[in-house]
């Protein structure tokens, strides 16, 4: 019981340094980042292009914004040294071309106001851009990104031998909390994503590496539950970085 009790004590002590070491690199990487104004599209068409077009300000005519694939979205990018002088955004307007698609959307300055990423989403459907973005995105992705990871890290714990339900319990109960808390920092348009990725990941090895060293001593050494550890950690590394390459962010 004791033993128990101290197991727990190390967990919480490892999840809390694990959450304030990971806030200062976020913290960094959001500061370096480059001021960017991003629109994101469900499902556009291939030969979908994006540009703003100026009215006011030293800036007239319209600059085209730098597209990113992701799976099922697009980013379209417009990054503010793009123009130099920086424009004024009083009246910009949004223009959408395609083959499928003709069509222009004013944007409201205020968009703008948060200068280092501000985002807004296109609806191809119904013509129309709306601030920020739909609620249940960022939960869906997040959801699915730690069910993805619990995959990859599910194997290796099988393929180490564990088959007690309290040790399965432990390798839930760990992971939801330490690949919740990676994935919650990682949402979002930062283009540094994978220098904070691979220093998470690294902390969340450590975190991981104390817990289950405690955890699943009923099944196995400590050292086995840290090479367990080493090993997820590292194809969740390799793997997940890969999925994020491609999949929404």
């Amino acid at each position: 019981m004791k033993q128990s009790k101290a197991g727990r004590l190390l967990i919480c002590a490892a999840l809390v340094l694990l959450f304030a070491a990971a806030a200062a690199p976020a913290a960094l990487a959001n500061s370096a980042q480059p001021p960017m104004f991003t629109v994101i599209v469900p499902f556009p068409p291939d030969d979908l292009m994006l540009s703003l077009r100026f009215t006011s300000g030293s800036v007239i005519g319209a600059l085209p914004l730098e597209k990113t694939q992701k799976a099922w979205e697009a980013y379209y990018r417009f990054f503010y040294w793009m123009a130099d002088p920086e424009p004024s955004f009083d009246g910009v307007v949004l223009v959408i071309r395609s083959n499928e698609y003709n069509f222009e959307c004013p944007l409201p300055e205020s968009v703008f106001k948060q200068y280092f990423n501000s985002f807004v989403t296109l609806d191809l459907a119904s013509e129309s851009v709306s601030p920020g973005q739909s609620p249940l995105r960022q939960p869906l992705l997040i959801s699915m990104h730690v069910i993805l990871t619990l995959l990859i890290e599910g194997l290796v714990f099988f393929a180490f031998g564990y088959r007690r339900k309290a040790s399965w319990i432990a390798f839930f109960a760990v992971n939801l909390v330490t690949q919740g808390a990676l994935n919650i920092l990682l949402s979002g348009f930062d283009p540094y994503w994978p220098v904070a990725f691979v220093f998470l990941e690294i902390l969340i090895f450590i975190a991981e590496a104390i817990a289950f060293a405690f955890l699943l001593d009923g099944e196995s050494t400590k050292l086995k539950a840290v090479g367990f550890a080493l090993t997820a950690n590292t194809a969740s590394l390799i793997l997940g970085g890969l999925l994020l390459t491609f999949l929404p962010f």
